[in-house]
Parts: structure tokens; C-alpha cells; sequence
């Protein structure tokens, strides 16, 4: 039986995901909270319904398939989120696209038939393709396999995670990748929590396993303000750098921003504003130098 996973969206063309030119597959599902998330509408593992308020035209189809979910009030189109089951009914019938269905289920053949699509850039740029998400080790056995076909075809894999998933996940698709993202969001543990819905121990720990017997890995860290960007923090990412293994090649520092702020009302959740605006690139680099000389690891900025 074809293992399935529920997809988000396959994204073509990326620069900042690895090496060359890649398809960065987004899985819908992730074992953290974080209030920064850039990809909101993966969160859940369930399918849902996305609705852009300023797309509709008030035709009232929804209401006529689902007056449980879609109501009309005066001038306002209501969506009632929580009587949806995601059957999609209503997002066929939008003819504005204001409702459309967020998350589709693909066996690994169909997956890999889209990945093909782009092989003649991955050739002549040295790219691949990422697997990402929401939490894309969440769907272990599905990415074990698809990382296998594309290694077969030698397309260069990378997988990005943020590793609080069972360390048997990892090591279930450790033979078949080329290289990892690893996101290392907050040093303090009840700090952790705090933001993201969990502590760090169970992360910590896989990237220590992984950084021991795997010799490419980037540590990816969001930089947000008021929350991990100080000097303390800095020094106590440091502090658990240093007990990670060889495998540590680069810290690439992440700059806050709000450019998901639409995505949290489209998927009908709060978002939470850390800044009005992002870092300049004179403070990121200040950072930078800061991780170089205290990891003894380039790091750079994105």
C-alpha cells in the first residue's frame, strides 16, 4: 500500500533552501506553536478551509451548500470555522477564490511525478529538493521514501526540521539525506514554552544525536525581537552549539518580519506582532559576528 501525506503546497524556484535552484514541499502539521510562524495554515494536520474576506463577492453559493459554515449578516459573509469538516464542497463551487481547500493528500509516486517536473534545474543549478513544512518528520516514512526515489535520480535532498518529532524519525530518513536545516528557536527551555507550545529538551538532544554521525547540517535561528534576540540569549545559544557535533557547518540568523500577517486572518487564527519593522542588516551582522566568535561557526543572515 502507497504511503500518503497531506501537502500544503510545493513551492518552485526557491533560492534560500538549499543549494541551487529547488522545489521546497511544504507538509501540513507540526508538533510546535511557534506565535512567529511564517506558515500558520500548516499547523494542523487536518485539511481546512482558507477564506480571503476581500475576495468575496457576496454570490452566496457557500450558503446554499453549507449554511452550517457560511452565513450571510447585512453586508458581512460569515465563516464559521468550527462546524467545517473541510469537505471542500465550498471552495469548488467560489468562483472568486475567496475559499479554497489548504492541504492535499499525495502518495509518494504523485509527489515524486511533480518533483520531476523541475529535474532540468536541479541538473544545471546543482539544487534538489527541500522537504519542509509545518513538520515535515512528522511524515517520516512518506519522506524516507520520497528522499530514496529522488536520491536514485540523484537529486540532491534537504530536509528541514525542527526536530521535535521521535529521534527514530530522523534516523529513518538520515540515509537519504544530503543536507539538513536545523531550527534552533530559543535557548531557555521554560522561554521555549513559552512561545512555541514545548521545551527544548527533545530538540536539543536529536540535533546532538544527528550532529554526531551527519556531516551537513545549518542551524537556522529565527531572530525575534524581545524574545531570543538579546546578548544573554546569544550567549546561551552558544553555550549549546558547542556541545554539538562535527556535523555543524554554518548558523544562518533569520530576520523577523511580517509578511504572514495576512496568512493568520486567511486561516483564521490571531497573529502576534514581535516588531513593527525587521532588523537592519547592520544589527544582523552585528549578531553574526557575535555567534562567529563565540561558536567558531560562519553564520550569516537571511
Amino acid at each position: 500500500m502507497s504511503v500518503s501525506a497531506t501537502i500544503t503546497n510545493i513551492s518552485r524556484g526557491s533560492l534560500h533552501d538549499g543549494p541551487g535552484v529547488r522545489t521546497v514541499v511544504y507538509f501540513k502539521g507540526c508538533g510546535l506553536s511557534c506565535k512567529w510562524c511564517h506558515n500558520p495554515e500548516t499547523l494542523s494536520p487536518q485539511k481546512q478551509i482558507l477564506y480571503i474576506k476581500s475576495k468575496c463577492i457576496h454570490c452566496g453559493k457557500c450558503v446554499e451548500l453549507c449554511p452550517e459554515c457560511h452565513q450571510i449578516q447585512g453586508s458581512d459573509m460569515l465563516f464559521l470555522r468550527e462546524n467545517c469538516t473541510a469537505c471542500g464542497k465550498c471552495s469548488d463551487a467560489c468562483p472568486s477564490l475567496a475559499l479554497s481547500l489548504c492541504g492535499e493528500e499525495k502518495t509518494v509516486t504523485e509527489l515524486f511525478e511533480e518533483i520531476k517536473k523541475d529535474q532540468h534545474y536541479y541538473t544545471s543549478s546543482g539544487g534538489g529538493v527541500t522537504f519542509s513544512g509545518g513538520e515535515c518528520l512528522l511524515h517520516s516514512q512518506f519522506v524516507k521514501e520520497i528522499a530514496k526515489m529522488c536520491k536514485d535520480k540523484n537529486i540532491h535532498t534537504t530536509v528541514e526540521s525542527a526536530f521535535f518529532v521521535p529521534w527514530k524519525n530522523v534516523e529513518e530518513v538520515l540515509p537519504f539525506t544530503d543536507l539538513f536545516f536545523a531550527d534552533l528557536k530559543i535557548p531557555d527551555p521554560e522561554k521555549h514554552r513559552k512561545f512555541t507550545g514545548q521545551d527544548n529538551k527533545l530538540i536539543i538532544e536529536n540535533i546532538t544525536k544527528l550532529s554526531n554521525i551527519h556531516s551537513n547540517i545549518i542551524l537556522r535561528i529565527p531572530v525575534i525581537p524581545g524574545v531570543n534576540d538579546s546578548d544573554d540569549d546569544i550567549d546561551a545559544f552558544a553555550q549549546i552549539i558547542k556541545t554539538f557535533g562535527k556535523g555543524i557547518k554554518e548558523i544562518e540568523l533569520l530576520k523577523y518580519n511580517n509578511l504572514a500577517e495576512s496568512k493568520y486572518d486567511i486561516a483564521g487564527k490571531e497573529y502576534t506582532e514581535f516588531a513593527e519593522k525587521t532588523q537592519t542588516n547592520e544589527e544582523m551582522q552585528k549578531r553574526c559576528s557575535a555567534f562567529k566568535e563565540k561558536c567558531s561557526k560562519n553564520c550569516y543572515f537571511a
